[in-house]
């Protein structure tokens, strides 16, 4: 398959978000400022030195990865919809959620999916980055317009969707 000939830019992209039932949101209102520093395994690495010269390298810890981005704030929450807040913080429509952590993971933990468009670019497929068990957090800032800045921590690590 050859590769895309196709520049991406931030109107090709969709966030979404996705629980284990499977219950979806889709991220709206967003800057296109999606952020991540998960893009492959990354460990630590443990240096092996003998008396100080080095003689190996090998795979140490997991790391804990990141990814952000910003919406424009509508609310903080909402009974009868789900809204972004509610989704972060498990209340009011959120509260039905049900975490993709599993056994061993207390706090609630969701997908995070960014779709970039592809098809209609001419490539043979959409590509998406899928980020497992992600625990989101958020900040509010006021201005024109007022703002969700949205944390998350990757506990899960990444899978890739496109062409083949």
């Amino acid at each position: 398959m050859a590769v895309s000939q196709a520049v991406k830019v931030r109107r090709d992209g969709i966030i979404k978000l996705t629980d284990a039932a499977p219950i979806s949101l889709v991220v709206t209102y967003e800057d296109g400022n999606f952020s991540a520093n998960t893009l492959g395994p990354d460990e630590d690495r443990v240096v092996i030195r003998d008396r100080g010269n080095i003689v190996g390298l090998r795979k140490g810890d997991d790391q804990v990865g990141t990814l952000s981005f910003s919406v424009h704030f509508r609310e903080f929450t909402n009974a009868g919809s789900s809204v972004l807040l509610d989704w972060i913080n498990g209340t009011q429509a959120g509260s039905a959620l049900a975490s993709t952590g599993g056994a061993g993971f207390e706090q609630f933990l969701c997908t995070v999916t960014m779709e970039i468009e592809g098809t209609d670019l001419g490539d043979n497929a959409d590509g998406s980055a899928i980020f497992a068990k992600v625990l989101l957090t958020a900040d509010f800032s006021e201005g024109d317009p007022d703002v969700l800045n949205v944390q998350g921590e990757v506990y899960g690590g990444v899978t890739y969707t496109g062409q083949s």
